[in-house]
């Protein structure tokens, strides 16, 4: 069974390996072993203490007492009536057991009780056709990768 709950600072340790994993397992086919290196930087656990503390919700996937998946969100940079989905990630032996599916679950019933009018996410190339199916679309309605190589990508409630 999988419990969603809200984060804090002890799961970061779990999150953290979780994150650099996928990086450096799955998502280095789509952006090579350099760029996924410097990705994973900004994953240690120091630097998601600090950016984890200052999002406005983060939530954990726990199954069989383990962090086995995490998914943030936080206000736009650019528009306060708009909010990022952030750090989604999966254990990737717990890859297609329904786990990210359930984290942004919680993330849209936060954002509908806290009366949040869209969501966005920087969907990875790996990422984006599994939001898709979770209703998202592409933000502008165009399938374009931005500077980060990443789809930007939406819901509006």
């Amino acid at each position: 069974m999988i419990e969603i709950k809200e984060y804090n600072e002890s799961y970061v340790e779990q999150i953290s390996t979780i994150v650099i994993r996928n990086l450096l397992e799955i998502n280095v086919k789509d952006y090579g072993i350099e760029k996924v290196q410097e990705m994973a930087k900004d994953f240690t656990v120091e630097k998601l203490k600090d950016a984890l503390k200052n999002r406005k919700k983060v939530f954990v996937a726990i199954k069989d007492n383990e962090v086995v998946g995490t998914a943030g969100i936080d206000v736009s940079w650019y528009n306060p009536d708009e909010y990022y989905i952030l750090t989604v990630f999966v254990k990737p032996e717990n890859h297609g057991e329904g786990i990210g599916r359930l984290l942004i679950e919680a993330i849209e019933d936060y954002a509908i009780h806290s009366d949040f009018k869209k969501l966005i996410i920087p969907a990875s190339i790996t990422a984006h056709e599994f939001y898709y199916k979770l209703g998202y679309r592409y933000k502008d309605n165009q399938k374009v990768l931005n500077e980060e190589n990443m789809y930007l990508m939406e819901k509006t409630f």
